[in-house]
């Protein structure tokens, strides 16, 4: 059996990083989600203040890219976040986050403060995890999910997928 992609796109508006510090699993920083948007053929509503992103960022300065036969330092973030996903229709869906954002470390660095950053010039891959207890949406608490994901200034997009 082939499998189908459903889609849906998300977008979020994002405080500023807070930067916890190196602890002990690694170099932390948090951030507040602001609100926003979220459409596709299944799922239509808006993001609800409060939810955010714990992330570890781990820096490799000895990956090499054989491309360019030269050394360069490379950035790896840790992504850990949460949603509050209100349905148009009233219902409220949790949706959680874990991925793996890498490229280039001073492209990393200056993610939300460089606009003309585009996601071509680093990866952003998560997986999805859903709950929600309203009959409608049920299907979501057995959907695997996966998204391509990139920044715009202050708002983070999802190309999502779920795998039906």
């Amino acid at each position: 059996m082939q499998p189908e992609f459903e889609f849906f796109s998300l977008e979020c508006d994002m405080e500023d990083f807070h930067p916890v510090g190196n602890g002990p699993h690694g170099n932390r920083a948090t951030v507040i989600f602001k609100g926003g948007r979220f459409e596709g053929p299944k799922l239509k509503g808006t993001i609800l203040p409060g939810g955010g992103d714990w992330e570890i960022v781990a820096d490799d300065s000895t990956a090499v890219s054989a491309i360019l036969a030269c050394w360069i330092a490379l950035t790896r973030q840790f992504l850990d976040t949460r949603y509050n996903l209100k349905t148009d229709d009233g219902a409220i869906i949790y949706l959680r986050t874990t991925g793996v954002r890498k490229g280039p470390k001073d492209i990393l660095d200056k993610l939300g403060e460089d606009e003309s950053i585009t996601a071509d010039q680093y990866s952003m891959r998560l997986s999805l995890q859903f709950e929600c207890g309203t009959d409608k949406y049920a299907w979501l608490n057995k959907t695997v999910g996966f998204a391509v994901s990139g920044r715009n200034g202050t708002m983070v997009i999802y190309d999502a997928y779920a795998l039906v």
